[in-house]
């Protein structure tokens, strides 16, 4: 009957009072103290905000590739990029041309970290930037990497620096998230 009462209470407080904290008294359900809370880091390195937009994106993976696509309706290469660096903050440019030139050269692939951007060649023009990719991870001793990237044929895939198409047409990669 006491916990009858109670529910009753609860929704009732629920109604008219939702504003209000409810005082629940049914059980006496220990509250953590202050000290049971686990520390709040006071600020995220460059390598845990590369760590979690690769999380971010990994959910994207399959969608289908759009020309001009920003959004998870279909992607281009750049708008993939586009998309996922504004939830962190950065706004980037919408093709791969002008997103080459942002932040930070990282001029050996070796030093590649998650979520620096890489550049490819086009298809009509290897020497021309034509599309961007974002690091996944990088071996660090032979500079070979994954990057996730919005493609052509099969959408939001993650490649390997090694295939060839990718391989002979690779430019640059910038960082972005800096320290």
């Amino acid at each position: 009957m006491k916990h009858l009462l109670c529910i009753a209470v609860l929704l009732c407080s629920l109604g008219a009072a939702a504003q209000q904290p409810i005082q629940h008294r049914c059980w006496d359900l220990p509250q953590p103290a202050a000290t049971d809370m686990p520390p709040i880091p006071y600020f995220i390195t460059t390598a845990d905000s590369g760590l979690m937009l690769i999380g971010m994106a990994k959910q994207y993976l399959g969608t289908h590739y759009r020309y001009g696509g920003r959004t998870p309706k279909g992607f281009d290469c750049a708008g993939f990029a586009l998309f996922l660096y504004k939830h962190f903050g950065h706004d980037l440019p919408g093709w791969s041309g002008a997103q080459a030139r942002l932040g930070i050269e990282v001029a050996d692939t070796r030093n590649l970290q998650a979520g620096d951007l890489v550049f490819f060649g086009g298809r009509h023009n290897k020497k021309t930037v034509g599309h961007t990719g974002i690091v996944v991870d990088t071996d660090t001793t032979t500079g070979i990497f994954t990057f996730i990237h919005a493609s052509t044929t099969a959408g939001v895939i993650v490649s390997r620096s090694t295939e060839p198409y990718y391989a002979q047409r690779y430019l640059t990669a910038r960082r972005i998230f800096q320290e």
